[in-house]
C-alpha cells in the first residue's frame, strides 16, 4: 500500500541498521524467516511501500552472507560499515554519511532495525504524519517506557547523528534531546528477534494466531 500523506516536498532517507554479528542468535537474524520472507527482505519491503524514500541498507558482519538476499531495486541502496565491531553508533554514522553525500536535499532521516517482527509500513507512516502534524525534532515509537527505533529526525538533529560515539546509537539522541521529542506508541516495538528462544516464540504466537482463525 503506497503512503498517500507524505508532501512531494519532502524526501525522506531511511537507514536500515543491520550491520550486527547476532552473537545472541548464533546466526545471522537478518537472514531468519517469518512467512517465507527474510527479516532484511520484509524490512526493505515495508520501506518500500512509502513514497517519497531512499533507502540504504547498512551491512557489516556476514555482509557477504545477507547481501545476496536483498533484492536489487532503484530506491535501495546496500553499503558496508567496516568498522561494524567498534559499536552501533559507526553503523548510523555509516548511513548518515551515504544520504549527506547525495545531491539531494533529505527532509528527514528514519532510523530502523529489522528485528522488530511486528513493525509494519503503517507505523512507519505514522513517525511521517506525526512530523508533519508536530514538526518535531525527532519522532520516536514509545514501548515498554522506552523511547525507540523506528525514529525519525529531521534536518536539524543531522549534526547529532553524524558525531555519535562509536558504541551509541539512535536513543542516545532521543534521550539527550527528549525536550523536543514527540512520539507514536509501539507496544509490540518491545518485542525483537535476538535470541533462538524469542525467534521460536515468534513462530509459535503467529501459528496460534494463524490456528485461531481457522
Amino acid at each position: 500500500m503506497k503512503n498517500n500523506v507524505t508532501s512531494k516536498a519532502n524526501l525522506f532517507g531511511i537507514i536500515i541498521l543491520a550491520a550486527g554479528a547476532s552473537r545472541r542468535m548464533g546466526t545471522p537474524k537478518q537472514l531468519l524467516k517469518i512467512d517465507n520472507q527474510t527479516l532484511i527482505e520484509r524490512a526493505i519491503s515495508l520501506t518500500q511501500a512509502l513514497e517519497n524514500q531512499q533507502t540504504v541498507v547498512v551491512l557489516g558482519a556476514n555482509a557477504e552472507k545477507i547481501s545476496p538476499h536483498i533484492p536489487s531495486q532503484e530506491k535501495v541502496n546496500v553499503i558496508i560499515n567496516e568498522h561494524w565491531q567498534q559499536g552501533m553508533g559507526t553503523t548510523l554514522k555509516t548511513g548518515m554519511e551515504f544520504f549527506l553525500r547525495q545531491a539531494k536535499n533529505f527532509t528527514a532521516i528514519i532510523v530502523m532495525v529489522c528485528d522488530q517482527p511486528y513493525l509494519t509500513t503503517e507505523k512507519l507512516q505514522q513517525l511521517i504524519i506525526k512530523y508533519q502534524e508536530t514538526e518535531a525534532a525527532i519522532i520516536a515509537t514509545k514501548y515498554n517506557q522506552i523511547k525507540g527505533v523506528p525514529a525519525l529526525f529531521d534536518k536539524r538533529m543531522f549534526p547529532k547523528l553524524i558525531t555519535l560515539n562509536k558504541d551509541e546509537g539512535a536513543r542516545k539522541i532521543i534521550k539527550n534531546y527528549d525536550g523536543v521529542v514527540a512520539t507514536v506508541d509501539f507496544p509490540k516495538g518491545m518485542i525483537d528477534l535476538d535470541t533462538p528462544t524469542a525467534y521460536q516464540e515468534f513462530l509459535a504466537k503467529k501459528l496460534n494466531e494463524k490456528v485461531s482463525k481457522i
